[in-house]
């Protein structure tokens, strides 16, 4: 029995490194599509919508390990509310992600044509960050993943670097604020702080195998004193 219970801890344990492991590495190699990818790093999405026959998922976190923001956009996520209303709009929006820093707000875009996207297939583009404060427009390539899938949805993961806002204040508890009025009207999505979401599974394992831990041991002492 005992034998059994220390197999079962160094499984837990092994579980939780396969879990850091797996959540580690996804940042790099879940790249099938954007939600695909957004998803297994488990970073947190918002609904919007400007009107009621359809939404869009969004996301928006700090990334100060690799000094940048990333942004997400599934323009027409396959749901019951989307399959349900035929003229759904399932282009990507280029324009109007409006990003607050402080007092400063800049505007990104997207360079690429969502028209010439083509079902199933994915591609990069280029981005731009457009600052008003200095009136200058900064672009970076291959910054934007997209995709379209079968049904022509389509949606993009943005790399954002920091060094394209003109600033050097940014950091990893620096309060941001992104909207977009074309896909969510007056809805904004604030974050301050690094996201969490990549390590939630390893969290999950690590707890369960501190259980199982804590159980076993504990157990061992009730039995030696049932002896004495």
């Amino acid at each position: 029995m005992k034998n059994i219970r220390k197999k079962i801890i160094a499984f837990l344990l092994a579980l939780e490194c396969l879990a850091f492991c797996i959540s580690f590495n996804s940042k790099v190699y879940a790249s099938w599509s954007p939600a695909s990818e957004w998803k297994e790093n488990g970073y947190p999405t918002e609904d919007w919508t400007t009107d009621k026959g359809t939404y869009h998922q969004i996301g928006f976190i700090n990334d100060p390990k690799n000094n940048q923001l990333l942004l997400y956009v599934n323009i027409c996520p396959d749901s019951k509310t989307n399959r349900n209303y035929e003229g759904s709009y399932r282009q990507l929006q280029p324009w109007g992600y409006n990003i607050n820093v402080g007092n400063a707000t800049y505007s990104v875009n997207l360079d690429v044509n969502p028209w010439n996207i083509q079902n199933g297939k994915s591609g990069y583009a280029g981005i731009g960050v457009w600052d008003p404060q200095t009136n200058q427009y900064k672009t970076k390539d291959n910054l934007c993943h997209y995709y379209a899938d079968s049904d022509g949805r389509q949606s993009a993961i943005i790399k954002i670097p920091y060094n394209m806002f003109n600033r050097d204040d940014l950091n990893g508890s620096t309060k941001m604020t992104m909207q977009n009025t074309n896909l969510g009207g007056n809805t904004k999505i604030t974050i301050s702080g690094a996201s969490t979401g990549p390590y939630i599974p390893a969290i999950i394992a690590f707890v369960l195998a501190s259980i199982a831990a804590i159980s076993y041991y504990h157990k061992r002492k009730l039995v030696r004193h049932e002896h004495q």
